[in-house]
Formats: structure tokens, C-alpha cells, sequence
């Protein structure tokens, strides 16, 4: 590196450490034990039993230990997000601090989500301007504040990893610069963890076929390279793959995974019970939402066309770009959208942005009239930003102030008073996941993300039963479709009697605009029909 270079990269280095401090106070909260976490995040609760069996098995055995941190039996997200994830609350394992879930959730956020983001943010800005100038500053800055980024930073998923997989693969496959040497075969091993984090790195093959044609075209190499290079790619990506889904050895495993992905595929194509609507349209609020307005994003576009036909790094640009079609492709047609899984193609995209960055800015000043088309679209981009850094500066103080402003929260203390007749009891209760319950002694919760219907409450014999007003109105909603007819109407049916307060074997002692409290009736006739 040229002093100016290391000087950037410096400057680049110390903002990802003020950003990585400035999380930890959002981070710290949210997480006072496993079911408020389930209010703010039910896809952090879900999980984390899972990782707390992977590092607490018999402490007299090594195969049971290798056996409980191998086979997670959590299939929807990979060995490396749950592996990284184990690992780096190990320590407090030893220290007998596991159960403090507020240092759990912030480790778990910070190193698994925040950590690897920052570190394929500085990838991209390397890929895009080497550090060569103030550009690799002011596009960390930008890509950082991106909607999409902040709010991914709030919470522990596999998505930051998965995107820092991608990246790599990217710079691999940039730094080989078409010579189909080592960097082409690291870039295999990095697609193939990004598959085995969360199946994404299947996604790149119109990046690595374009980087073959390109090689082809431009006679890098000899065809008979070039296949054995093809070969070679796709015997380490595989590797890398089995390596980091490592229970694929056992063949109850494997079923297991494959069911599960089945499952999980169908659900992201249908929805959750419901039909989600699919396509640009559907999508739009979120993608407005998490990645800025139409002229932006349609700038952002035009200039990784220009720079894949006419810029000096064509290359670059020409793998952002297949990169992102087949990413479009599924998270806008094949399944109902997540702003999450457009994130790993989006922000390398939004790093074209450099490109608009004039490298002298005298020179662009001077000669103004010339460049108008630039200035005109840098414009956006700084409207664009100013939109963003507002955006990310109320997300930041709405997470940090989140336990005082959450409704759910203030409901539970409704719920200790509704039912203090019930003291001394031991009550099965139900909760839906959005409903906080606080533990105590002689409560038994049960949730389930599923819709609810008669023959789930009666088996399970609640005593309780506590609703949200929110999921009432949702699946009473006229315009909604069930995946399953005949169980969508049974599903139905329950919703409508709870909100006519006419739940078969359940009296309703509270209810207001967050959510319902229904008591069996024995219970009710015992201890509050006299009061």
C-alpha cells in the first residue's frame, strides 16, 4: 500500500470501530430473558436453544460432544452461522454466565451480525477504489447507513455472514482478474460456505460462467485450462460445502436437512399459513423501505451497466451485476420478499456508487458543464444518503428505547394484575409470540408461530389462553388466502369466535388494543365470576 492507501484504510478501519461501539447499546437490550425475545425476534428465539445444546452435552463423553455440536438438528440456517455462533459463547459457558441472555444476544449480534457486515463493507471498498482515494471513505460511510444494513445490524442471523461469503467470493474472483489461478479457487470455497451458511452461493453461477466467457473471449487461458479450472471449481466449492455442512454424514441427518429445506423452500414460495403475494409490486414497500426510492435505485442500476461496458473494471461490474440477476430473479418472482435475502446482492451493487464519486473534485467543479449528467445523479445519491442517515438515526434510538415503547411489554404487567385471582395456581397457559410473558413460578407457557385452530387448544388443555389483537384482524382479513383451505377455515373459525369473545370453554377477562385474556371457564366460574 502507497501511504495514502494505508492512511485511508486507517480512516475506513477506525469508522468500522466507531460503528461496531455505537451497536452495543441497542444490541445490549431487547433480550432480558428467551421469551422477550421472542416478542422483538422470534428468528433469534427459535434457534438459540439449538446453540445452547450444541456446547452443553455430557461433559464425561467426546463423541457426545461432537455428536451435540455436529448435529444441531436446525436445518433452515447452516453449520457456519451456528458453528461461529457456539463458539463465541463457549466462554461464557466456562464463566457459568449463559443464562445471562442480555451478554448472549449482544455477543451473538455484534460478532455474528455487525462484525462480518463491517468487514465485506471494507471488502467492497477495496474491491471498488483499492483505498486509493477519499472515495473508499465516503462509500463505507454510504453503504453503512443503507436501511437494509442498519436494521440487519439489530439483530443475530445468518445473513451478515452469508453476505461477508458472497463478498469474498466476489473479491476472489476480482483479485484473479481472470488469470484462473489460486484466488479462483479460494472464490470456490468462499461460494461454497455461502451455500453451506445459507444455500445462497448457488446463486453465483452467472458470475463464474461470465468470468469463464470472459476468459474465453479475451483468451486468458487455454479451453483445456479453462475446463479443468471449471472442474476444479466446482470439486472445491463442494468440498467447502460438505465441510461446512458437516452432519451431511449421517444419513438421518441428511433426511432430516432435506425435509427441511423442502419445508423451508415451500413456505418461502407459498407464505406461513397464509399466502404472501410475490413479485416487484408486493415487494415494493419493503425494497422502498429498506433500499431507497425508484430514481435511486434505477441510478445505481445505469451505472453498473455503464461501468461493466465502459469503465476501467468491467469486470467488477460485470460480476455485480450477474450476481444480482439470479438473486432478482428468486427474491422477486420465486418467493414473497425479505429484505434480508436481497441484502448479500444489493450492497455490492450499491458500492457502484464509487463510480459517480469524481476522484478530483477541482477537475469535476471546473468542468461542471460537462459532467452534468454525473452531478445530476451524484445529487440523488447525497438526497438519497441524507434520506438514510435520517432513517438510520430514529431506527437506532427506536432499538435502543424498544423494552420502554413496546406494547407487548406493557401488556404483561395487565397480565400479572388480570390474573392475580389465579395466584398459588398452576396454570398451562398459551401465548402468541408477540405477546411478552415474564416467567413465574407456577406458569407453564406454551407459543407456537403456527395458526391457531380448536383441536391444538383442546389437546393441549390451557388454562389460558393469551391472544393479540393484531394476529385477530390479520387473519380475519377478508382479502387473506390460506395455503390449506379446509384448515385455514378451521383456523378461521377460531379467530372469529376469539373476536366476538366467544371461544368454546373460555370466558374473557381482559381485552383492550393490544390483546385478549381468556381463562377456562371452570377457573372462571371459581375465581371471577363473583368479582
Amino acid at each position: 500500500m502507497t501511504p495514502q492507501q494505508k492512511r485511508n484504510f486507517l480512516i475506513v478501519i477506525a469508522l468500522a470501530v466507531v460503528f461496531f461501539i455505537l451497536f452495543i447499546w441497542p444490541n445490549a437490550v431487547g433480550s432480558k430473558n428467551l421469551a422477550m425475545l421472542n416478542v422483538f425476534e422470534p428468528d433469534e428465539a427459535a434457534p438459540l436453544p439449538s446453540v445452547f445444546k450444541m456446547i452443553s452435552p455430557p461433559v464425561d463423553s467426546l463423541r457426545q460432544t461432537l455428536k451435540s455440536f455436529i448435529f444441531y438438528d436446525y436445518y433452515y440456517y447452516g453449520f457456519p452461522y451456528f458453528a461461529a455462533s457456539s463458539l463465541l459463547i463457549l466462554p461464557l459457558k466456562w464463566l457459568d454466565s449463559l443464562n445471562d441472555m442480555p451478554l448472549v444476544m449482544l455477543i451473538l449480534r455484534q460478532l455474528v451480525s455487525v462484525l462480518p457486515m463491517l468487514i465485506a463493507l471494507i471488502l467492497l471498498c477495496y474491491i471498488q477504489d483499492r483505498f486509493r482515494t477519499y472515495r473508499s471513505i465516503v462509500l463505507f460511510v454510504f453503504l453503512f447507513s443503507v436501511p437494509a444494513v442498519f436494521q440487519n445490524n439489530f439483530w443475530w442471523h445468518p445473513d451478515s455472514l452469508a453476505m461477508l461469503f458472497s463478498v469474498f467470493t466476489i473479491f476472489f474472483l476480482v483479485r484473479d482478474n481472470l488469470n484462473f489461478g489460486k484466488n479462483f479457487l479460494f472464490a470456490a470455497a468462499a461460494c461454497g460456505l455461502a451455500a453451506a451458511t445459507k444455500i445462497i452461493g448457488v446463486y453465483f453461477f452467472l458470475a463464474v460462467g461470465l468470468t469463464l466467457l470472459a476468459g474465453v473471449i479475451q483468451r486468458k487461458a487455454t479451453f483445456k485450462k479453462l475446463v479443468g479450472m471449471s472442474l476444479a471449481f466446482i470439486g472445491v466449492m463442494a468440498a467447502a460445502y460438505f465441510i461446512g455442512s458437516p452432519f451431511l454424514v449421517s444419513g438421518w441427518a441428511r433426511t432430516s436437512y432435506y425435509d427441511t429445506m423442502v419445508k423451508q423452500s415451500f413456505m418461502l414460495s407459498n407464505g406461513y399459513g397464509v399466502v404472501y403475494e410475490k413479485g416487484l409490486l408486493a415487494a415494493w414497500p419493503l425494497v422502498h423501505q429498506y433500499y431507497g426510492e425508484v430514481i435511486f435505485l434505477l441510478i445505481i442500476v445505469a451505472v453498473s451497466v455503464w461501468g461493466a461496458v465502459r469503465s476501467s473494471q468491467r469486470l467488477v461490474f460485470g460480476l455485480i451485476l450477474a450476481w444480482l440477476v439470479p438473486i432478482s430473479f428468486t427474491v422477486f418472482v420465486l418467493t414473497h420478499f425479505k429484505y434480508q435475502y436481497f441484502l448479500p446482492a444489493a450492497i455490492p451493487l450499491f458500492s457502484s456508487v464509487a463510480l459517480l464519486l469524481p476522484e478530483s473534485w477541482p477537475k469535476f467543479l471546473k468542468n461542471l458543464k460537462n459532467h452534468w449528467l454525473q452531478a445530476a445523479a451524484l445529487l440523488v445519491v447525497v438526497i438519497q444518503f441524507v434520506i438514510f442517515a435520517g432513517d438510520g438515526v430514529k431506527n437506532y434510538f427506536d432499538h435502543l428505547y424498544r423494552e420502554q415503547t413496546e406494547p407487548s411489554i406493557a401488556f404483561a404487567d395487565q397480565i400479572v394484575e388480570t390474573l392475580k385471582p389465579l395466584d398459588g395456581q398452576k396454570l398451562n397457559i398459551y401465548n402468541d409470540y408477540r405477546v411478552y410473558l415474564p416467567p413465574k413460578t407456577g406458569w407453564i407457557p406454551l407459543t407456537s408461530y403456527d395458526l391457531l385452530e380448536y383441536n391444538f387448544i383442546q389437546q393441549n388443555q390451557f388454562d389460558v389462553l393469551l391472544l393479540q389483537e393484531q394476529r385477530i384482524r390479520d387473519y380475519l382479513n377478508p382479502n387473506v388466502t390460506g395455503i390449506d383451505p379446509e384448515l385455514f377455515a378451521r383456523n378461521q373459525q377460531f379467530y372469529r369466535d376469539a373476536n366476538n369473545e366467544t371461544i368454546a370453554g373460555y370466558h374473557i377477562v381482559l381485552r383492550n388494543d393490544f390483546g385478549l385474556i381468556y381463562v377456562k371457564d371452570d377457573l372462571y366460574n371459581q375465581y371471577f365470576a363473583n368479582k
